[in-house]
């Protein structure tokens, strides 16, 4: 009996010890997988933000031009508008000129 009693503790002792090895090892490979789904995640909203970039770029490029356009359009009728920062001024031939300053509920 005592052979066989030390036998049973052994192969016990075998699979608590194989238990908690296949458990760490569940619990690692859990881990690696949850960290490449957010990688992946975030490579893709990354990807993401870099296309509405550009554009947002192209749309901002767009914009410069049409401005550009309308003060030449103006400027042949005479009137002289200039954009500096959020400040714009126009005057006209005869000396008249008026400053504004944009606000920024008329951007939203």
């Amino acid at each position: 009996m005592n052979v066989v009693s030390a036998l049973n503790l052994l192969l016990t002792l075998a699979g608590i010890i194989g238990g908690i090895i296949a458990y760490r090892s569940g619990i690692a490979r859990s881990a690696n997988q949850i960290q490449e789904r957010v990688i992946n995640a975030l490579e893709v909203e990354m990807n993401s933000m870099r296309c509405k970039l550009e554009d947002m770029k192209a749309e901002n490029t767009r914009l410069c031009v049409l401005i550009d356009t309308i003060c030449a359009a103006l400027r042949k009728r005479g009137l002289a508008v200039s954009i500096d920062g959020d400040m714009v001024s126009i005057s006209d031939g005869h000396g008249q000129s008026t400053t504004t300053r944009i606000q920024e509920e008329l951007l939203r």
